[in-house]
């Protein structure tokens, strides 16, 4: 710069000679020619440069406008979103860069969102004939079409899943929330629900209005914890509001010798209700759903506090994943199916096969009353099998997005079941080990991390 510099007082004392020459002819004339020359090359040199700077500042607002765009989808404060697009700008535009930034400005109009920007430059040449600087501007457009997301996951909490499986599992959903919630604690498009299963689904204790009276039963020294049993076909398996399809019985283990011997008869009752290891009642009564929210807080909280124990029907905990999503009672969070603003999906994870007993009591009660249309292992788990397949259908006949995921499970047959219950072939996935049902639910996160984003 300093040799410019000295250049162009050499230019300057150039010129003032010229004018005072008295050589002749020749002397105007080279001044009159070299002045526009030097001028226009000048020029050339600074115009360069000033687009230069107007194409990275167009760069950097770009990027920074499309980058708050997807932030958009988690949050609408308008200082939140101009705070972020400063931190961008700068991020692609730091102050190393050739130029001045000045008059930034963020609008974000329902959505479409308008990002502008000046750069001063200082000029090389130009200053011979005043110029001493140049401001380039640029704007940007983007329209955001933010589309939210209902996400439920339908977690298997059986017993199978104790130890180092259910650890993997939250770890897995935790990070799912990471992905999808982004920075933020309560984003305003994106609600996710929780089905913790195992033999049987809790509603919430809270819910006495869906069910018949839970006082027709003796509970001890407990009350009832919000497990239910299943309605009777077909409307174990459908969307049908307690109007239509029945209200759901309260889920009522009886006194039942060693597998669960918990009335002693005179009054006296031998219940333990520190979960998982409960006797009594509420035995295998998983940890209850969680509604759609957008609580981020309550949600890592759930995960964290779910437990193993008991039997296994998935379909049980898919039909419920369903209802938690659905606009119907018995809970209304979900968006309206048609509504176009909104996109729905359901995870559905297991580590194994369906299963029933002759001595254990799930939402179809024991395997010896026949309630699955069989009394044999095989049997109750095909038919269980098929009930899965069945809701599997009719969610993705609503249009909402299945995802499943089968973790260290070897048998071909669940396999296979799990993969037909998805939307398509590339949203199921087999996870084999720990770190691939971590790469599962990151994947699945990122892909629905774009589903509610189009730009």
């Amino acid at each position: 710069m300093q040799n410019i510099a000295h250049f162009n007082q050499r230019i300057r004392r150039f010129i003032r000679r010229l004018r005072r020459t008295e050589r002749g002819a020749v002397a105007v004339i080279v001044a009159l020619a070299v002045v526009p020359l030097m001028v226009g090359g000048g020029l050339a040199v600074d115009l360069s440069r000033a687009y230069l700077v107007k194409s990275r500042l167009s760069h950097a607002l770009d990027a920074a406008g499309l980058a708050v765009g997807t932030m958009r989808t988690n949050s609408t404060s308008t200082t939140y979103l101009e705070t972020q697009f400063n931190n961008f700008f700068t991020a692609n535009y730091p102050s190393s860069e050739v130029g001045s930034t000045h008059d930034l400005t963020f609008i974000d109009n329902g959505g479409i969102i308008t990002v502008s920007g000046k750069t001063t430059v200082n000029t090389v040449f130009m200053s011979i004939v005043g110029i001493d600087t140049i401001t380039v501007s640029s704007t940007a457009e983007i329209k955001v079409e933010t589309k939210g997301l209902e996400l439920v996951m339908v977690l298997d909490n059986t017993g199978s899943m104790s130890g180092s499986k259910l650890a993997s599992m939250k770890s897995a959903s935790l990070d799912l929330i990471d992905i999808v919630f982004g920075g933020e604690t309560a984003p305003d498009f994106v609600k996710i629900g929780l089905v913790p299963f195992s033999g049987s689904v809790n509603i919430g204790s809270a819910n006495t209005a869906y069910v018949t009276d839970p006082g027709a039963f003796d509970w001890g020294t407990t009350s009832w914890e919000g497990c239910v049993e299943a309605r009777s076909y077909p409307d174990d398996v459908n969307d049908a509001s307690p109007s239509l399809g029945g209200l759901w019985t309260p889920y009522y283990w009886a006194h039942h010798d060693s597998y669960n011997d918990w009335d002693q008869g005179g009054g006296s009752y031998n219940i333990d209700s520190s979960p998982p290891s409960t006797r009594g009642p509420n035995k295998y009564c998983p940890r209850a759903v969680t509604p759609l929210t957008n609580n981020r807080a309550t949600l890592e909280s759930e995960i964290n506090a779910q437990w193993a124990a008991g039997y296994t029907h998935i379909n049980y905990g898919a039909v419920w994943g369903w209802r938690l999503i659905s606009p119907s009672e018995p809970f209304t969070q979900g968006s309206a199916y048609n509504d176009p603003d909104w996109s729905k999906a359901v995870i559905i994870l297991t580590d194994g096969d369906n299963t029933t007993h002759d001595k254990v009591d799930t939402a179809y009660g024991y395997r010896s009353e026949g309630l699955l249309g069989s009394t044999s292992g095989s049997g109750t788990t095909a038919e269980l099998n098929s009930r899965l397949t069945q809701v599997c259908t009719a969610m993705k006949n609503e249009n909402i997005l299945v995802y499943t995921i089968t973790f260290n499970v070897s048998s071909t047959t669940t396999q296979a079941l799990f993969e037909n219950c998805a939307t398509s072939s590339d949203k199921y996935f087999n996870s084999p080990d720990s770190t691939t049902l971590t790469q599962a639910f990151r994947a699945i996160g990122a892909e629905l991390k774009n589903l509610h984003l189009s730009k």
